[in-house]
């Protein structure tokens, strides 16, 4: 069976179970919690699919990674979950299974995950703005919003919701500019 199939498997497990014990809001936050640690600290990855380490110290290593940055432990539906997985063998497959109950998760819920690339901080009113327009887009009142800093796009803004991207940035348009140019030149010569 590949990794695809099981992680999507024991996600749609886990979200079932998470929804039953009412706890799929802190589960979310948690599999994101983990997902970006994992990445964070490829390491991880390697002890886990290391077959010599014994089980207890992977799921010790696992539940230090979703600790909070407030110190808070995984709850005990997240602590449950990881012992079965790595129990099972199936630790390998970790982060296709945060990645796929996110995904889940937000479908079930109409969560709009929005990923804003800008040059400078937004202020509260250009989100604000920028918020109502994506909302009323999206349809959809729940939108985790993501904003990121890149002084090298000069001004204006990368904009993706879900698979849609739009690249409104200064430096795009300079680069659109800078080829054309070039273009017109070769012709010339």
């Amino acid at each position: 069976m590949s990794i695809g199939t099981v992680a999507v498997r024991y996600a749609k497990a886990l979200l079932a179970y998470a929804v039953e014990k009412g706890m799929q809001d802190e589960v979310y936050s948690q599999m994101q919690l983990l997902s970006r640690r994992l990445v964070q600290y490829p390491d991880i990855m390697g002890r886990i699919a290391d077959p010599t380490v014994p089980d207890e110290p992977k799921c010790r290593l696992l539940f230090a990674a979703m600790m909070s940055d407030d110190g808070s432990p995984a709850c005990d539906v997240m602590e449950d979950f990881v012992r079965l997985v790595v129990r099972a063998g199936r630790g390998e497959a970790l982060p296709f299974m945060a990645s796929s109950y996110c995904d889940m998760y937000r479908r079930k819920y109409n969560v709009v995950p929005v990923e804003m690339t800008v040059a400078h901080h937004l202020n509260d009113s250009q989100r604000a703005e920028l918020e109502v327009i994506i909302r009323r887009n999206a349809k959809s009142d729940r939108i985790e919003w993501n904003e990121s800093v890149r002084p090298e796009l000069l001004g204006g803004f990368m904009l993706q919701i879900d698979d849609y991207r739009l690249d409104a940035s200064v430096a795009r348009k300079l680069r659109i500019v800078e080829k054309e140019l070039i273009e017109k030149n070769s012709r010339i010569i």
